[in-house]
């Protein structure tokens, strides 16, 4: 048996391709869609029939408009370059025209509603900010923690005052505790006082 015959293994079934984009065709019939780039020269052939296509288109509007001779009167022939530069102007322009609000409608879609529009300027550091409402209640709240602060500094809000009530116990039962102790150490020295005289006799 062969040790260590490598990392990758071969897999028994191979790829699966299953047909999952389904469009329906003319007939009405489902059929799976290729979603995969097309290949360069298919895109040279679409191309190409497209130019073939919007020469039929022009010469059936020149056709449409009275005849070549009245156009070639107004306007010399153009070279086939120029009437697709034309044709695109055209089409960008009929673009502007109709979707003009469409265009307005995306740009308000993609602003970032939490970027500031207008860039500043000098003149308008002097006015007063408008601050947003974050902002606002931040600053609110820490003016209330300030002047919470300092009334309780001074002992006025309740939280103070039973701080306040609390030492005051404290420190009375301290003074006390210390006052005897004092005693207890005064009696013990006349204790000793009294022992150590009474030795001497």
């Amino acid at each position: 048996m062969v040790r260590g015959s490598g990392k990758f293994k071969a897999k028994r079934g191979g790829g699966r391709s299953f047909s999952r984009h389904l469009e329906l065709d003319e007939n009405g019939v489902a059929g799976a869609v290729d979603r995969r780039p097309k290949n360069q020269e298919d895109d040279e052939d679409d191309s190409d029939e497209e130019e073939e296509e919007e020469e039929e288109e022009e010469e059936s509007s020149d056709d449409g408009l009275g005849g070549g001779a009245a156009q070639s009167s107004s306007q010399p022939e153009m070279s086939r370059a120029e009437r697709k530069e034309l044709k695109k102007k055209q089409a960008a322009e009929k673009a502007k025209a109709k979707g003009g609000g469409e265009d307005e409608e995306e740009d308000d879609l993609l602003i970032n509603p939490n970027r500031m529009a207008k860039k500043m300027d000098i003149s308008s550091l002097n006015e007063p900010k408008q601050l947003s409402r974050r902002e606002r209640e931040a600053k609110e709240k820490k003016e209330a923690q300030e002047k919470y602060w300092k009334l309780h500094q001074q002992g006025k809000t309740d939280q103070a005052k039973t701080d306040l009530a609390r030492l005051a116990k404290i420190r009375a039962e301290r003074e006390a505790a210390q006052a005897k102790r004092k005693a207890e150490a005064e009696e013990k020295a006349k204790e000793v006082a009294a022992k150590n005289a009474a030795q001497r006799r």
